[in-house]
């Protein structure tokens, strides 16, 4: 509540309904004068962010320390006390990506084979074919009749090879590093594809339980992936803390982030659906399976596309 003065007018400023008390039943917007000093914005401002605030601490005290329970909660309808759940995973997406791809770490180099001659080379298919250029490469093909001539896929990576070759001229590290570069812009893509897929997963394991919609496995996702951008973030944060502190890196702590992360998966599907541990931990590795293979699908689409594109 703001304290400003209520308006004797009982019709809202903001959709002309008639009010009953200080809200409008209609928007909600509160029925006060619109003229307000600087101190009632500066209270204002202040009210909203420790109440962002307290709905951030409470909605991430759950999310992390009792998986599942935030999602129960929002089904059952408890809904105002903390943060809806695409609000949620946009801002802490948005952060984790913003703070994991900010820094100037150095992108090692990708092992990709270029000559540092003018010519290209490829083995596609068995064959060897060499061109100059692109141009080349269009002339030579347009020699050929119509069935001998490369299809439009394997036209297209020879083209895209002979581009990266004279661009390049045989750094493959820089090659590498531009590479990676683009994957990065793509990545957040790729995991905001992989979300409700995975909850159409979710929703094959689980879809002889009628009390679970599609849209109920989504939320449960995004909470589940919430969990999975804070847990990498810490750890994130611990590697590089170790690294700027003690210069290396300890693969006890990788380790210690992908147990903490399984284990918390099938805690919150233990938890969620209230099935017996041997169904669980069943489910549980077809789950780990299906979105194993569905990443490393997405992350050769996305390679290619960043590939294409630099």
């Amino acid at each position: 509540m703001s304290h400003l003065k209520e308006r004797e007018q009982k019709n809202c400023l903001n959709c002309n309904a008639q009010v009953v008390g200080r809200y409008c039943q209609q928007c909600g917007q509160e029925n006060v004068e619109v003229k307000e000093s600087f101190f009632h914005l500066f209270a204002h401002f202040i009210e909203d962010l420790t109440h962002f605030d307290g709905k951030f601490f409470k909605t991430l005290r759950l999310l992390l320390f009792k998986p599942a329970s935030l999602t129960k909660l929002y089904m059952e309808g408890k809904r105002a006390t903390y943060l809806h759940p695409i609000r949620m995973y946009l801002f802490i997406s948005a952060i984790f990506f913003l703070i994991i791809f900010s820094g100037k770490q150095e992108t090692p180099a990708v092992s990709i084979p270029l000559n540092s001659t003018s010519e290209s080379h490829f083995t596609i298919g068995g064959d060897s074919v060499k061109y100059k250029s692109v141009a080349a490469y269009d002339t030579a093909q347009s020699k050929l009749t119509l069935h001998k001539r490369d299809k439009w896929i394997k036209a297209k990576f020879i083209k895209q090879t002979i581009y990266l070759e004279q661009k390049y001229k045989g750094n493959a590290g820089g090659l590498g590093a531009a590479l990676m570069e683009q994957f990065q812009h793509y990545f957040s893509r790729m995991l905001y594809i992989s979300l409700p897929i995975f909850a159409f997963f979710l929703w094959v394991l689980y879809r002889r339980n009628k009390a679970y919609y599609f849209v109920d496995h989504v939320i449960f996702s995004i909470h589940i992936y919430c969990a999975f951008f804070i847990f990498m973030f810490l750890f994130e944060t611990v590697n590089l803390l170790t690294e700027s502190l003690l210069h290396k890196t300890y693969d006890m702590v990788n380790l210690a982030v992908f147990c903490i992360l399984e284990f918390y998966l099938y805690k919150s599907l233990r938890n969620h659906f209230n099935q017996s541990r041997s169904k669980t931990i069943f489910k549980f590795l077809l789950l780990n399976l299906f979105t194993s293979i569905l990443m490393a699908v997405l992350m050769a689409i996305f390679i290619l596309l960043s590939l294409f594109n630099i």
